[in-house]
């Protein structure tokens, strides 16, 4: 009997540890990519690279207590996102927020944010670069969407 007990809390130890180690992850990637600016070094789809690359202006918070928010940046246009790291950093989600105002340069950033929107496997997870890939983008479904970002200023 006391074998199994200590089993028992042995295992209960392991999930809670699991689950903590996720959760610091998490945390620790969203730290790392929040309160900074990030140029995008690609923004692709299918293999073909967008013209108009966008920088992005990331807020500093902590993903347990609020949404990460942070401003798509193409020629001064600007559209607002929601962002977060899913599944112990090994997923990235960006929403955006913001709708077309008849602004050239706003408009211009709020449907490149709006396409590029969606559920993004992580592939590269630097300090100063990363990369997502994705096939589940609202506006390139079933294309493959890669995204890949330095640490730094803006990208034009």
């Amino acid at each position: 009997m006391k074998m199994k007990k200590s089993a028992n809390c042995i295992a209960i130890v392991a999930i809670f540890a699991f689950a903590s180690f996720g959760c610091n992850k998490t945390s620790f990637y969203t730290n790392r990519l929040g309160d900074a600016e990030w140029s995008a070094q690609e923004l692709s789809v299918d293999g073909v690279n967008q013209v108009e690359l966008p920088s992005w202006d990331l807020s500093d918070c902590d993903p347990y207590d609020e949404s990460c928010t942070g401003d798509w940046e193409i020629h001064g246009g600007k559209s607002s996102f929601v962002w977060q790291f899913r599944e112990a950093a090994n997923r990235f989600e960006i929403s955006n927020q913001s709708v077309t105002t008849g602004d050239h340069s706003t408009d211009e950033a709020v449907i490149q944010c709006q396409q590029f929107s969606g559920v993004y496997d992580v592939v590269k997870r630097e300090k100063d670069a990363m990369e997502f890939t994705s096939t589940k983008t609202l506006g390139f479904t079933g294309k493959k969407v890669v995204i890949k970002i330095t640490r730094g200023g803006h990208s034009h």
